[in-house]
């Protein structure tokens, strides 16, 4: 592996930093009027000799109202993740585009001129689609054709272009688009806009390519399940952001894309954390009610999603960025697509072979297009610079997490008497302090405390005391939230923030009795050692 400014390497060491939410400064962005990918422009690829890819097609079609007749089942694809040039090409590529030209749904004709051998032999004329959809059994990775020693060598100096393995989905992208080189990645056409073209300015028709897929059918079931519902009834829970902040030049776009993506979903109003200490977390990390995850850079997966009692709100969008981060998806515990997925995850973003820092998600388009409502299959590629490369993109990508204002929101989770009303009016709470309207926000919080005795809530409303140097008011909200909580997340993040407090105070020894008395009841959590930053 090589140390380039556009690459993925680093040690991944770190043992827990110290790290607070920090409050809201500027105003959230509106949703666009574009039109998105509808049911009828999607179509499904499955494995039939995977009877659980099929099954999962139906599912999702169903869910969705996909017709169908727009589930292509493929024969003769082999179950596994990754296949050669020549099976995409023969088991994968040619049948999909058979396929798609006997439902009518796009027009071809064969080429005249001489083209490359792998390259299709048909000119795409119209198109009706916009997006297709690999189910769990289609293979995920396009190896290098080259041999091993070739292989290797290619990357030597970082001679990217040479190499002409890819994720079978970024590769799909390009199924209806003109001849193109193999070897590297081709620019992608979305990158950084804000819609999709019907046609490309060179006569192709770019697919937006995702997949259902994780470490077994029930994650993927799941996954699709929860899009479903946080796309109705929103996304709730905390917002984490795991930057490198080592003092080196060749890792400062990673940082400011999840420094910004951190800005951007703190505008919406939520609770958002963001760590600047070098390294990844380690497992004494508070990490509850975690709806977003943006980090990097470990190998395999590590920190807080070790713990067996963790587990990530439904609708999550989890990202980590490391150069094989989605090398395998079938595995719960390698690598970390997979991992993420299996604790709870609804989508994600990997790369199965190294594609450079550079080439990756870019987070902060990645955080703008989402918040704005875009689907996220529309956002990921938006935040992709090329595609015929190694970035895999994993989730429902119809879903819109923010399809539904908060206000209705509110009216529906109301309604529903669902308990996830409190992170929706934490956010409404936020939005106002965001606003200015800060003895408004304060009235809110009361007003909702007298209708649900909320611990969500209550911590905020300490937080906004503490901030104003009203510390009796803040005493009484965080006593109240240590006493009830049943969660060691929430009892270590609200007691460390508190002891601080004390201590700035001038009551070192109320700190002491507050450390001494969590330690006791937390006996033997593994969160425990969080406080220690207090020392």
């Amino acid at each position: 592996m090589h140390r380039r400014a556009s690459n993925l390497f680093s040690g991944g060491r770190r043992a827990a930093g110290f790290f607070l939410p920090i409050f809201f400064l500027s105003s959230a962005l509106t949703v666009p009027a574009a039109a998105h990918i509808a049911p009828e422009q999607v179509v499904i690829v499955a494995n039939r000799s995977v009877p659980e890819s099929i099954s999962l097609a139906r599912y999702y079609a169903s869910v969705r109202g996909i017709p169908l007749a727009n589930i292509c089942l493929l024969d003769g694809l082999p179950d596994r993740e990754t296949i050669t040039r020549e099976e995409y090409e023969q088991r994968l590529r040619d049948p999909l585009l058979k396929f798609l030209r006997r439902r009518g749904l796009v027009t071809q004709e064969r080429r005249r001129a001489r083209i490359a051998s792998h390259q299709s032999a048909w000119r795409t004329r119209s198109s009706s689609i916009l997006c297709l959809v690999s189910i769990y059994g289609v293979p995920l990775h396009i190896a290098e054709s080259r041999p091993k020693l070739l292989e290797r060598m290619k990357n030597v100096g970082g001679r990217a272009r040479h190499r002409d393995e890819a994720a079978v989905d970024s590769e799909l992208t390009m199924l209806l688009m003109p001849p193109y080189d193999i070897r590297g990645g081709q620019a992608c056409p979305v990158y950084g806009k804000f819609g999709l073209p019907r046609e490309t300015s060179d006569g192709g028709f770019f697919l937006v390519a995702a997949r259902l897929d994780g470490p077994s059918p029930q994650v993927v079931r799941r996954m699709i399940a929860d899009a479903i519902w946080a796309e109705t009834n929103g996304l709730h829970g905390r917002c984490y952001f795991d930057a490198r902040s080592v003092d080196d030049p060749q890792y400062m776009a990673g940082d400011a894309w999840i420094e910004s993506a951190y800005e951007r979903f703190r505008r919406e109003g939520y609770e958002c954390v963001l760590d600047r200490t070098p390294g990844v977390w380690g497992e004494a990390v508070p990490m509850d009610d975690a709806a977003v995850y943006f980090g990097w850079y470990a190998p395999q997966v590590v920190g807080p999603f070790l713990r067996k009692d963790f587990r990530f709100r439904r609708g999550a969008l989890a990202f980590h960025i490391h150069s094989t981060s989605a090398e395998s998806l079938r595995s719960a515990t390698r690598y970390w697509a997979g991992p993420l997925l299996a604790r709870g995850a609804a989508a994600t973003i990997g790369a199965v072979a190294e594609p450079y820092l550079s080439l990756t998600a870019h987070f902060d388009i990645l955080a703008d297009r989402l918040c704005r409502g875009y689907p996220f299959g529309e956002a990921a590629y938006m935040s992709l610079p090329v595609v015929s490369w190694q970035m895999t993109v994993v989730g429902d990508p119809l879903y819109r997490p923010f399809a539904v204002s908060l206000d209705e929101q509110i009216r529906r989770l109301e309604r529903a008497e669902a308990p996830e009303v409190e992170w929706a009016w934490l956010r409404k709470m936020n939005r106002m302090v965001l606003e200015g309207r800060f003895n408004v926000a304060l009235d809110y919080c009361r007003e909702r405390l007298r209708r649900k005795n909320s611990l969500v809530l209550r911590e905020r409303l300490g937080d906004l005391y503490l901030l104003n140097n009203l510390f009796k008011e803040a005493r009484a909200q965080y006593e109240n939230v240590l006493e009830n909580t049943a969660s060691p997340d929430t009892a270590m993040r609200v007691g460390l923030r508190w002891m601080l407090a004390l201590e700035a105070m001038g009551h070192p020894q109320e700190a002491v009795r507050l450390k001494r008395r969590l330690r006791r009841r937390w006996h033997g959590s593994p969160l425990l050692s969080w406080l220690e930053i207090a020392e």
